[in-house]
């Protein structure tokens, strides 16, 4: 039987798999990263609406019925809009 004095304490192991938060990337990289990810979800949305409004339309075409086209449109449409807003909206100077 091992005693009690014999273990170390619970807060004196070492955890094996510990992150260490801040060491892989540099801090000037992080705008870099974050304007990477932007910039792959713009594409990704607005290929997924372009493919959705094909999809949709070309339902529509067929069957003559273009409910599908304005349910996408109500759900994508905020989503383009935004996009847009960002990437070619007006863009102030005195706001810090």
């Amino acid at each position: 039987m091992t005693s009690s004095a014999n273990r170390p304490s619970r807060l004196s192991r070492a955890k094996p798999l510990q992150p260490a938060v801040g060491t892989e990337i540099e801090i000037d990289d992080v705008p870099a990263i974050e304007a990477k990810t932007r910039g792959f979800l713009a594409r990704f949305i607005a290929i997924s609406v372009a493919i959705a409004i094909a999809v949709t339309g070309s339902y529509g075409l067929m069957t003559g019925q273009f409910g599908a086209v304005e349910v996408v449109w109500a759900i994508a449409g905020p989503l383009v809009g935004a996009i847009v807003a960002h990437y070619f909206g007006v863009h102030r100077r005195d706001s810090g």
